[in-house]
């Protein structure tokens, strides 16, 4: 069992750490998807020319992108079902399920066909993808897996028609639904574990707020929206803002964020509010559509935290009853950097928004699918590998592999195999990471730029 390759039998289990191994139960399809996916976990990229340097590999592998019966579906389930089965298996308060979206620009690709519009930049159409993701970590911040993929243009939805007089079904908003729906429907109703849904801002819509009330779903979504509150809509209503500036505070909370500037740790103090609210059926819904989901106005609790600088409110339905509570809520919604990341991984260390494959929009869905099950599981060997010392270095790493950094650096070799903690440093540091009391852990292109040092190193 390699790292390099990620494994060539095993199973990467999330959660028993013990049977930390990776082998390709995540895919299934055939030798050749999983051929593939070995490649990819080995050069961490998504160039079919780079990762497959012999002429014929690279055919069967533009062959297999574009086969018919290769679809998302066939690729992805597999790892559907081990997620489901880390989340069962899991000893977690909760499982966080953070969902998110990228948009993956190839305008500059005149060889892709069938790619829709992702936006403007200025007078500019851009074409491309945008990925929806939700990702599942547990309440110790460890990645599980995917729950749900998809894949989508603005293209695939009538834009004549005015926004309001749509319904969400025919929005790009319906994937955020779909998410949840997906995720409910794989897991069962046996899993005994709270799910609870965390998004940005992007989550804070009224057609998506109803469903996760009416179903008794725990959430945290960050509010957008200054809304109106009462039970019906009607001018002179509260907004959301003020009522949150009227209620008093109820304590205050430390917490550690990334500056957008300088990319620093900075430590901020925040005071905490927290009320109850009640929001009525938007104006924009009209009659129809209101009567056709039986709309109508929803409770739920909103948590503000803020300083001079900085302020987040949160629309939750987890309760707000006393300080240790708020603070629950606020760590809850911290945790959805792990997404950010994750798409990081994608974008930064798989290049996914590289992809040149002269084919189908299809065929690029499909190197996508397969490229986030492989970033997945990058991903979580970053994150154990910045702060695990339980589990050795050998468990993840063959024997050649973890020694190799040691001779590359011309230092002693240990006897036995070191933590895995101690070997990824190592690894960022071939990627450039210099090691001090003061510095910050290594980042994903830090980790990626050491890997691809770190693969011929070990071989050589």
């Amino acid at each position: 069992m390699s790292i390099c390759g990620l494994g060539s039998g095993a199973t990467l289990d999330f959660v028993n750490k013990e049977h930390a191994n990776l082998d390709l139960k995540d895919v299934r399809l055939d030798k050749r998807a999983k051929h593939i996916l070995q490649v990819l976990q080995k050069q961490l990229g998504s160039c079919i020319r780079r990762l497959f340097t012999n002429e014929k590999e690279a055919r069967q592998a533009y062959d297999f992108f574009c086969n018919v019966k290769v679809t998302k579906e066939r690729l992805i389930e597999p790892h559907y079902e081990q997620t489901v089965n880390r989340i069962k298996s899991s000893q977690s308060r909760y499982i966080l399920a953070i969902q998110d979206q990228i948009r993956l620009n190839y305008t500059h690709h005149p060889a892709k066909h069938d790619l829709g519009r992702i936006g403007k930049t200025g007078k500019t159409i851009q074409y491309g993808i945008i990925q929806h993701s939700v990702l599942c970590v547990d309440d110790s911040n460890t990645p599980l897996g995917l729950m749900d993929l998809s894949f989508f243009d603005f293209s695939e939805f009538e834009t004549e028609i005015h926004r309001d007089q749509r319904s969400v079904t025919e929005k790009t908003r319906r994937y955020w639904i779909d998410g949840l729906n997906h995720m409910r429907s794989r897991l069962g109703k046996d899993c005994s574990t709270p799910i609870i849904t965390v998004a940005d801002r992007e989550g804070d819509f009224y057609e998506w707020l109803y469903p996760l009330v009416s179903n008794k779903e725990a959430f945290v979504i960050r509010a957008q929206y200054n809304r109106a509150t009462g039970e019906v809509f009607k001018k002179g209503n509260k907004k959301l803002k003020t009522i949150l500036d009227e209620s008093p505070v109820l304590g205050e909370m430390e917490v550690t964020i990334q500056d957008v500037a300088s990319r620093e740790m900075r430590a901020l103090r925040l005071k905490l509010k927290a009320t109850r609210i009640t929001l009525p059926v938007p104006k924009h819904l009209n009659k129809e559509q209101t009567q056709a989901n039986q709309y109508g106005a929803i409770e739920l609790n909103a948590v503000y935290a803020y300083d001079g600088e900085h302020e987040w409110i949160l629309l939750t339905s987890l309760p707000i009853e006393n300080q240790e509570q708020l603070q629950e809520v606020i760590s809850i919604y911290q945790s959805r950097w792990h997404i950010e990341d994750y798409h990081k991984v994608l974008k930064t260390g798989y290049q996914v928004d590289e992809i040149y494959l002269h084919s189908s929009r299809e065929a690029i869905i499909n190197l996508l699918v397969l490229a986030s099950i492989s970033a997945c599981r990058l991903y979580w060997l970053i994150y154990v590998g910045r702060s695990e010392v339980e589990i050795s270095a050998d468990t993840l790493f063959e024997e050649f592999e973890w020694k190799s950094v040691y001779v590359y650096f011309n230092e002693p070799i240990p006897v036995k195999a070191p933590p895995i903690a101690t070997t990824m440093q190592y690894i960022a540091r071939l990627g450039g990471y210099k090691p001090s009391k003061r510095a910050q852990p290594p980042g994903i292109k830090t980790f990626w730029t050491g890997f691809q040092v770190f693969t011929p190193i070990a071989h050589m």
